[in-house]
C-alpha cells in the first residue's frame, strides 16, 4: 500500500495542477471565446476519438493489464510485450479508419444540416485516433513497468498547457479556427512523442522481433480476454459519449458544447480515481497471480474510503461555488448548472465503490464484468431516449448518474458474494454525513451580490474553499476516518515542525 498511496499522491497532484489550468482555459476561457458550436465540435470530437482508440486498441491493453506479469523480463525485452501491443493496435486503427470513410456519407446526411461544423472537420478524427490511442499503448506499458505517473503528468497536464498554447494563439488573432484546430491536435501529437521518449529513456523501448514469445495457452487465454476487455472497455467509452451523440443528434452542436463543458466541470471530481486505477491495477494483478485475496481485499477497502473522501471533498467544493463559479460564463452556459450536480453525484458514486472494476476484470470472473458493461450500455441508452426528449441535456445527466449507480451496485455485490469482500464500514457512512455537514454550513455563509466585481468573486471562491477545505479535511483527521490520511498529516508534522 505504500507504493500505491505515494504514487496515487504524485498523480493526483499532477492532476489536479492540470485541472487548475483545465478549468481556467477549457472551463472558463474557451467557452468565452468560442461560440457553442465551437466548443461542441471540439466535445464531439474527443468524445468519439476516445471510442475510437478503445476499439483501434482490440483490448490489448487491458490484456496486458491481466497477463503481463507472465511476460515481464528485462533480460528478454519483456518477450515482445510491446510490439505485439502496437502492431496489434494498428491493425485495430486500420480497421477503425475503414469505418470512418465508410460511415462519412451517412454522416454528411444525417449532421450537415444542425452540426455542419462536424461535419467539416470529420476526418480530423483520424490523426486524434492514431495519436490517443499510441498514447494508450505506452502510458499503459509504463504503468505495468510501476512508472503511472509520466503518464498522468503528460496526459493531465502537459497536454492541457499544450491546448492553452493554442487557444492562446486563436485568441491573440495569430491563427484562424482551423488554423487553430491543428495547433489543438498537437497538444495530443507531442504528449505521445514525450511518453515514447520516456520508455526509451528507461530503457524499455524493446522492438525485437527475436525475444517474441508467447506459448500457445498464454496466447489464447489472452485474445479470450483481449476480447472480453475490448466490450468492456468499449462499452465504457460509449456510455461516457452516447450522452453527447445524443444530445448533438436531438439538440445539436450548441447543446452539446454546453453539456461538454458542464461534464468537463463533473470530472475534475473523478482525478484521483483515475490516479489510483492506474496504480493499483498492476498490484491487483500481481497479488491474483499468488492468490493473495487478503491485499486485494485490503486495497479494496481502503480504495472505497479514500476514494469517497477525497470525492466528497471536491463534489462539495464545486456545489457549494457553482453559483459563483457561473458568473465567468456566458448566459446560455448557464443550462448546465444542473447537468454538473447530476454528473458529479455519478462520479461520486463511482468512486465511493472504489477498485471493484479492477477486482473483477482481473480475476477469474472477468466475463461478467464485459456482461455487466454491455447491461449498462442498454441502460443509459434506454434512459437518454427516454430522458433527453423531456428534460435535454438534464436528462442525459440524471440518465448518466442512475446507469453509474446500477452498475457499480451490480459489480459490487458480485465481488462481495464471489470474493466474500465487503468494504464499507461505519466510516464510509461518517464520511457521508460529515460532506453534506460542511455543505449546508458553507451554503448558508452570503454570496457576492450580482454587482459585485469579478475580483470580488473570486475572492469568495477562494476563502470559501479554504474553509471547506479546513473544515471537511479538519473533521477527517480529528474523526480519525482514515488511518493513510492521519499517516500522511502526521508525517508533514514531523518532517516541517
Amino acid at each position: 500500500m505504500g507504493i500505491i498511496k505515494r504514487q496515487t499522491i504524485q498523480n493526483s497532484l499532477y492532476a489536479y495542477a492540470g485541472v487548475v489550468v483545465g478549468f481556467l482555459t477549457q472551463g472558463i476561457w474557451f467557452p468565452n471565446m468560442f461560440s457553442t458550436a465551437q466548443i461542441g465540435l471540439l466535445t464531439l470530437l474527443i468524445s468519439l476519438a476516445m471510442v475510437l482508440s478503445q476499439a483501434s486498441n482490440l483490448g490489448i491493453n487491458g490484456a496486458g493489464g491481466r497477463y503481463f506479469p507472465y511476460f515481464r523480463n528485462a533480460d528478454k525485452q519483456h518477450n515482445g510485450y510491446l510490439l505485439i501491443a502496437s502492431l496489434t493496435t494498428f491493425v485495430g486503427f486500420c480497421v477503425c479508419v475503414l469505418a470512418l470513410w465508410l460511415a462519412r456519407p451517412w454522416v454528411i446526411e444525417f449532421y450537415q444540416k444542425d452540426s455542419s461544423l462536424f461535419v467539416e472537420y470529420y476526418y480530423l478524427l483520424i490523426p486524434l485516433t492514431l495519436f490517443t490511442v499510441y498514447f494508450t499503448v505506452f502510458d499503459n506499458y509504463a504503468r505495468l513497468l510501476y512508472d503511472p505517473v509520466t503518464g498522468t503528468l503528460l496526459q493531465q497536464f502537459v497536454q492541457r498547457i499544450l491546448i492553452a498554447v493554442a487557444g492562446g494563439l486563436y485568441w491573440l488573432g495569430w491563427v484562424t479556427f482551423p488554423q487553430f484546430m491543428g495547433v489543438w491536435l498537437m497538444a495530443f501529437f507531442l504528449p505521445l512523442v514525450i511518453m515514447i521518449i520516456s520508455v526509451a529513456r528507461d530503457e524499455a523501448l524493446f522492438f525485437s522481433r527475436s525475444f517474441v514469445w508467447v506459448d500457445t495457452t498464454l496466447r489464447r487465454n489472452m485474445m479470450r480476454y483481449a476480447g472480453l476487455t475490448l466490450t468492456s472497455a468499449l462499452s465504457t467509452q460509449i456510455i461516457s459519449t452516447i450522452d453527447k451523440v445524443m444530445i448533438n443528434s436531438s439538440e445539436g452542436l450548441g447543446d452539446t458544447g454546453v453539456y461538454g463543458t458542464a461534464s468537463y466541470f463533473a470530472a475534475v471530481i473523478a482525478i484521483p480515481a483515475t490516479a489510483l486505477y492506474k496504480v493499483s491495477g498492476t498490484l491487483i494483478a500481481e497479488s491474483w497471480k499468488i492468490n493473495d485475496l487478503e491485499n486485494i481485499a485490503k486495497i479494496y477497502r481502503k480504495s472505497c474510503l479514500n476514494q469517497l473522501i477525497a470525492g466528497c471533498l471536491v463534489f462539495v467544493g464545486v456545489a457549494a461555488n457553482l453559483s459563483s463559479v457561473f458568473r465567468f460564463l456566458p448566459p446560455s452556459y448557464e443550462a448546465g448548472y444542473y447537468v454538473i450536480l447530476w454528473l458529479g453525484l455519478g462520479k461520486l458514486i463511482d468512486m465511493g465503490t472504489g477498485v471493484n472494476g479492477t477486482i473483477l476484470n482481473t480475476s477469474r470472473y472477468y466475463t461478467y464484468d464485459s456482461l455487466f458493461f454491455v447491461a449498462l450500455v442498454f441502460i443509459t441508452i434506454g434512459a437518454n431516449l427516454y430522458l433527453i426528449p423531456r428534460f435535454g441535456i438534464n436528462g442525459a445527466a440524471i440518465g448518466a448518474a442512475l446507469a453509474t449507480m446500477l452498475y457499480n451496485l451490480s459489480r459490487t455485490l458480485f465481488v462481495g458474494f464471489a470474493f466474500k469482500m465487503q468494504p464499507f464500514t461505519w466510516r464510509n457512512i461518517a464520511v457521508i454525513l460529515v460532506a453534506a455537514g460542511v455543505w449546508w454550513v458553507a451554503i448558508q455563509l452570503p454570496y457576492p451580490a450580482p454587482t459585485s466585481s469579478k475580483w470580488q468573486v473570486i475572492l469568495d471562491i477562494a476563502w470559501r474553499s479554504a474553509l471547506i477545505t479546513a473544515l471537511f479535511g479538519g473533521l477527517v483527521v480529528t474523526l480519525k476516518l482514515s488511518s493513510d490520511i492521519n499517516q500522511t498529516v502526521a508525517g508533514v508534522w514531523k518532517r516541517f515542525f
